[in-house]
């Protein structure tokens, strides 16, 4: 794989340059210094708890412990005072637009409603459908939130994508890093239509991508321990336009 474009997080030009970025190239990567200078340390001290109790995801294979995970749904309906943020219940999953999860039915264990009331996430939420209603014109979205660990150890490394290039099949999806410790690797590598792939690292907390799922394919490499065990904790935002009002999904594929 040839890689000849490296972009650094960006918080310079707001949200109206991201969308432009995001309709050009298919993505945009957003700096968390700029993200977190908006958000309260108590509240994204708060968020962050969340990623201490993922029980070990059970899908990837029979033995495999390098990943945590938690799954929640909400519903998100922009208004003039912010987004309306609505718990929902937690469904099983499949992703038959990915090989490896073809076929298969997924259960993974409830995210708290509590966090999924939290400022934090009402923020982060409002970032992303409101990317997403730029880039679509929509503001009333079904969203499916990723608590996603991924543990290194010295002896072996751990995968944040096990099924390789991708896509997801969602309308938009928004990657927000949590947290990086002691790790080397997990480089985001998108894939453009057009064009060479673009490599970017996510390294400080809310480092962000944002991508028009149906655009691109992306991957992430594997994630290596450095000093001791290396952690990566991400939340991962599925956005979906909202079913219609007959209750039939709206263009909603299978989840991740």
């Amino acid at each position: 794989m040839t890689i000849n474009r490296t972009v650094r997080p960006s918080g310079t030009t707001g949200s109206a340059g991201h969308a432009e970025a995001i309709r050009r190239d298919g993505f945009a990567v957003l700096a968390g210094q700029h993200l977190r200078a908006q958000l309260p340390d108590p509240e994204f001290a708060a968020l962050r708890e969340a990623w201490a109790d993922l029980p070990v995801d059970e899908q990837v294979a029979e033995g495999v412990t390098y990943r945590r995970r938690r799954y929640g749904r909400v519903r998100v309906v922009l208004g003039a005072d912010g987004p309306v943020v609505t718990p929902l219940a937690n469904t099983a999953f499949r992703q038959d637009t990915i090989p490896l999860w073809r076929g298969r039915t997924r259960v993974f264990a409830p995210v708290a409603e509590e966090f999924l009331r939290s400022p934090a996430l009402r923020f982060l939420l409002a970032l992303d459908a409101g990317l997403a209603r730029d880039l679509s014109g929509i503001t009333d979205w079904e969203v499916g939130l990723h608590l996603v660990r991924i543990i290194a150890q010295p002896t072996s490394a751990g995968l944040p994508t096990p099924e390789g290039r991708h896509s997801d099949g969602h309308h938009f999806v928004g990657m927000h890093l949590i947290r990086r410790d002691n790790c080397t690797g997990g480089l985001s590598v998108i894939h453009p239509r057009q064009g060479p792939p673009v490599e970017s690292t996510l390294t400080e907390p809310l480092d962000s991508l944002f991508v028009a799922d149906r655009e691109v394919t992306h991957e992430v490499t594997p994630v290596g321990a450095e000093n001791g065990t290396g952690v990566r904790d991400m939340l991962l935002v599925d956005l979906n336009r909202w079913r219609s009002d007959d209750g039939a999904p709206t263009d909603r594929p299978g989840g991740r």
